[in-house]
């Protein structure tokens, strides 16, 4: 079993915001424990001193919205979360993320076309691996999310994806709808949070200093990047490194 635990960056309707994000971190079911501890000892080498977990959320520590983020310097912020972004790029982790420029897809619920696109390339991920081993059994995903205000609406939108189809057809390995709980239980979700909050920054801001420490990590094959989609209209001209990699791979196809 394969989870994907998923969060959003960005707003719906905000018009002071041009993207919504929706990223996420898929590790196979016996790799939790043992991230969520590296955490855990991250906290207790910059807060020896805390008894209770301390969360850690992007713009939060970025911006030092809330103790014991707010006081701390500046720099001292960054290099957390410089740390915390480290630990994703030397673990056996894939990463997803969805950013969406709203005004090129107007009357479209950020939400349903970010969850259709993030179902897809994470059923075709499990897919892949099951390709690649062929003794190892059908490969089965949960996707796990962030308790926000749009549970209703996933739910819905999932079991459809599993029943029904989606645009590019059924959703055929995920083993049940998805599953929400509460980020402050589980470092799991909190890196799901980082990895949206790095895309949403780059996309959102044009910084692009915490999504280059991670972008290995995010599902490739085939010299193309699968875990990372920018939807925007005019994608042929965007140089970011997802459009760039699938022009690339569409040339290189064509070629052949």
């Amino acid at each position: 079993m394969h989870l994907l635990y998923l969060d959003e960056s960005g707003g719906v309707a905000e018009v002071d915001q041009k993207y919504y994000v929706l990223g996420g971190i898929s590790v196979h079911e016996r790799k939790p424990y043992f991230l969520s501890k590296t955490v855990d000892e991250l906290q207790k080498d910059l807060f020896p001193s805390a008894t209770e977990p301390i969360e850690f959320h992007g713009s939060v520590i970025k911006n030092g919205g809330a103790e014991p983020w707010k006081s701390m310097k500046r720099q001292e912020r960054t290099s957390a979360l410089e740390r915390a972004y480290d630990i994703l790029l030397h673990e056996d982790v894939s990463l997803f993320a969805v950013a969406m420029h709203k005004a090129s897809f107007p009357g479209k619920d950020p939400v349903e076309r970010t969850c259709e696109e993030m179902s897809g390339h994470f059923d075709a991920y499990l897919a892949r691996l099951e390709n690649e081993d062929p003794k190892g059994g059908k490969e089965r995903g949960l996707m796990i999310f962030d308790q926000c205000n749009h549970q209703a609406t996933l739910h819905a939108l999932l079991a459809k994806y599993r029943a029904t189809g989606a645009s590019w057809g059924k959703v055929r390995h995920l083993s049940e709808i998805p599953m929400f709980t509460d980020s402050k239980l589980t470092r799991m979700l909190q890196f799901a949070d980082l990895v949206a909050y790095a895309v949403f920054r780059r996309y959102e801001h044009s910084d692009a200093q915490f999504l280059d420490r991670i972008i290995p990590k995010f599902d490739q094959s085939g010299g193309k990047l699968h875990g990372l989609v920018h939807m925007i209209a005019d994608r042929d001209n965007c140089y970011c490194p997802a459009c760039v990699t699938r022009r690339t791979s569409q040339a290189h196809t064509t070629a052949q």
